[in-house]
């Protein structure tokens, strides 16, 4: 994975503008790094995804960092080029983003250490429900109150062990214009006093949004079958604090102003080959 950092960073570039991935597993954590220097990417995902099927960490911190670097090995294996402007949260925040495919929570999560909220139907996928539950992927059912207040429960307390939590308030996947919001991330700020931090998703190739009208393996076989770098965009906003805004609505409206501001499209599309 490369990531490229907007000019405002701190950190000075090489002369082509592509510097490493920030930050290395926490100390004491053995993670997947005994994976990461095994063989190509696709092998590698392939063993930790194995390997989490019949273990997993216990602390909720572990959880988070290995799937941080299981989503970094991902987008090595995809080559997914990331550039990040603005500055991403390091105290406890509710990342709210807009949400163009199943790219988007691997590309966050390989930012920093997140418990990301994913529809329920991820969980059955085959050989990804089971380890993704063991890094504390929270699964909803749409439609499902009770299943939405149990996930609002699990994020309380991903908070209270210092855990940003990562939450797609669209509900589904878009090909750029944003759906009505959810109001459950707005809910949980107000009542835990967290900040919402708005983020801004853009693809280079615009190919690569999927939504729930169109099969997975199609859609994946099609599009990264073919050669090539794909770079991904994540424009980060300023915090939104809970106690400036006299309801859930008003800081979902605040959100979405952000998120809607902050899309910085590519130029004229490349197709993939």
């Amino acid at each position: 994975m490369n990531l490229v950092q907007s000019p405002s960073r701190a950190r000075p570039a090489p002369a082509d503008g592509v510097v490493p991935e920030r930050g290395a597993p926490a100390s004491g954590v053995s993670g997947l790094s005994g994976l990461a220097s095994a063989g190509p990417p696709a092998w590698r995902v392939l063993r930790a995804l194995v390997e989490l099927r019949h273990t997993g960490p216990a602390e909720l911190r572990h959880k988070a960092q290995r799937l941080r670097e299981l989503c970094a090995m991902v987008c090595d294996m995809h080559r997914i080029e990331i550039e990040v402007r603005g500055q991403l949260p390091e105290s406890p925040a509710i990342l709210v983003a807009n949400h163009l495919g199943y790219i988007d929570p691997v590309v966050l999560c390989s930012l920093l250490p997140l418990s990301p909220i994913a529809k329920s139907e991820i969980s059955d996928w085959a050989l990804v429900g089971v380890p993704l539950e063991r890094l504390n992927v929270s699964f909803v059912r749409r439609g499902d109150a009770h299943s939405g207040a149990r996930v609002l429960l699990r994020s309380l307390r991903n908070l209270s062990a210092g855990l940003s939590v990562l939450n797609f308030p669209e509900g589904t996947t878009s090909r750029g214009g944003l759906l009505p919001f959810h109001l459950g991330a707005f809910w949980l700020s107000r009542r835990t006093g967290v900040p919402v931090v708005p983020i801004s998703m853009d693809f280079e190739n615009m190919r690569l949004c999927w939504v729930d009208r169109e099969a997975f393996l199609p859609h994946y076989a099609r599009v990264w079958w073919g050669g090539g770098a794909r770079r991904v965009r994540v424009s980060v906003g300023q915090a939104l604090y809970p106690e400036d805004y006299r309801s859930e609505l008003d800081l979902s409206w605040a959100a979405r102003e952000s998120i809607t501001n902050g899309r910085m499209p590519y130029g004229p599309v490349t197709s993939l080959p």
